[in-house]
C-alpha cells in the first residue's frame, strides 16, 4: 500500500516561487533581480490584438469581468501569462519575474518575442503602484494564487481576469489559461491554434516514442535538503502524462488539492515508478540527496536527473512557449530509461 508522506506541507504562491529557484541553485538565489527600466508598448505592429468582438466577458473565481474594448496596454501579472501574449505577438507592459535569473522577466525561450522590449518587471508581493503606473487597459493574473485581496486590489486598477473557476494555484491547464488569456484580448482563434499547435508537439513526441505508453512516473524536487513530489494536479504531471506515461502509485495517493508535498527520506521508495524524475541543479545530487541514492529507483537506474535549469524552469511554467523546450529537453533523458 502506497503511504502517505510523513511531512505534508501546503504551498502559496511565494513557495512555488522559491521552488522554481530552489531548482537552479544558491547562484540564482542569490542573484540581483532585474528591472525593466521602462514602459514597453502593448504589441509590435503585427501583434496588435485584433479581429475580436467587444465588450468581452468572462468568468473567475470571484465572479465576472467585462472587457469593454480591445486592450492596448495589457499588465501581465500571473507568473506564465506573459508567455500566452508574447506567443500572440504581444508584448505585455509587465511580467512577472519567476526566479532571478530571468534577468528580462521571462525565460529563455521567450526572449527572442520580447525583441528590444523592457516590459516593467514583477516580483512577489506586486508592486500595485508600478502597475497602476502603467496604466493599463486590462491586467491578467491566471496563473496565480487567486488570492482575493491581491484581485481586488488590481481590479481598482483596471479590469482583471483572475484564477479561473474551481481552480487551485498551479493547477491550471495551459490549454485553459491559453484560451483565457487569448479571448481576453481578442484573439481567441489565434489562442486556439497555439492549443493545436502544442498538443500536437506533444502527441508527436509521444508517438515517436512508444515505449513511454503507460509507464508510471514520479517527479521529485530536491531543494536545499528537502524533497518532495508534485502531484497529479500539477502542470508539470499534466505535461508528462500528455507524453504517454501515467503518475505513479505514489503521485495518485497525493491530496490532490495541492501542486506539491514535502517526502520525508525515510518514505524515498514510496515515489517508485518505471521512471523517477528528479528536478535539481545541486552539483552532486546524489551526495546531496543521499535517500535518493540509495532508492530502489536509483539502484536499479530509473532515474533521471534533470540538472538543466532552463528545462527544469521550461516544465514548471508549462506554457505554449516553455513546453516545446521543455520536450526537447526532458524526452532524450527520458528515452534513455524507458527505451
Amino acid at each position: 500500500m502506497n503511504r502517505a508522506p510523513a511531512l505534508q506541507r501546503t504551498w502559496t504562491r511565494r513557495g512555488f516561487c522559491f521552488l522554481g529557484t530552489a531548482a537552479l541553485g544558491s547562484t540564482a538565489l542569490l542573484a540581483a533581480c532585474g528591472d525593466g527600466g521602462g514602459n514597453a508598448p502593448l504589441a509590435t505592429p503585427s501583434g496588435s490584438p485584433a479581429g475580436g468582438v467587444f465588450p468581452v466577458t468572462l468568468t473567475d473565481k470571484f465572479g465576472t469581468v467585462t472587457i469593454p474594448a480591445p486592450p492596448r496596454t495589457v499588465a501581465s501579472v500571473g507568473r506564465t501569462d506573459h508567455d500566452v501574449l508574447l506567443a500572440l505577438g504581444i508584448v505585455p507592459a509587465s511580467v512577472y519575474q519567476f526566479v532571478p535569473s530571468m534577468t528580462r522577466g521571462v525565460g529563455v525561450w521567450a526572449e527572442p518575442r520580447l525583441g528590444r522590449a523592457q516590459p516593467k518587471i514583477l516580483t512577489n508581493p506586486p508592486d500595485f503602484e508600478a502597475i497602476a503606473a502603467l496604466r493599463p487597459d486590462l491586467i491578467l493574473d491566471v496563473q496565480s494564487l487567486g488570492d482575493e485581496g491581491e484581485y481586488r486590489t488590481l481590479s481598482k486598477i483596471a479590469p482583471t481576469v483572475g484564477l479561473p473557476p474551481n481552480t487551485a494555484p498551479n493547477t491550471v491547464r495551459w490549454q485553459d489559461s491559453t484560451r483565457i488569456i487569448s479571448t481576453a484580448v481578442g484573439r481567441a482563434a489565434d489562442g486556439q491554434k497555439l492549443v493545436a499547435d502544442t498538443e500536437a508537439t506533444l502527441s508527436k513526441a509521444a508517438a515517436d516514442n512508444p515505449s513511454f505508453a503507460g509507464k508510471t512516473v514520479s517527479i521529485l524536487l530536491g531543494y536545499g535538503n528537502k524533497i518532495g513530489g508534485y502531484t497529479t494536479t500539477d502542470t508539470r504531471m499534466q505535461i508528462l502524462t500528455a507524453l504517454g506515461l501515467t503518475p505513479s502509485a505514489y503521485t495518485k495517493g497525493l491530496d490532490p488539492s495541492q501542486f506539491f508535498v514535502d517526502l520525508s527520506y525515510e518514505l524515498i521508495n514510496d515515489a517508485d515508478a518505471d521512471v523517477v524524475i528528479l528536478l535539481t541543479s545541486a552539483p552532486d545530487p546524489l551526495a546531496q540527496y543521499p535517500a535518493v541514492a540509495t532508492s530502489n529507483f536509483a539502484r536499479q537506474n530509473r532515474l533521471v536527473i534533470v540538472k538543466d535549469p532552463n528545462v527544469s524552469l521550461a516544465l514548471s511554467c508549462a506554457s505554449v512557449l516553455s513546453i516545446p523546450f521543455a520536450v526537447n529537453g526532458l524526452v532524450p533523458l527520458l528515452a534513455t530509461k524507458l527505451s
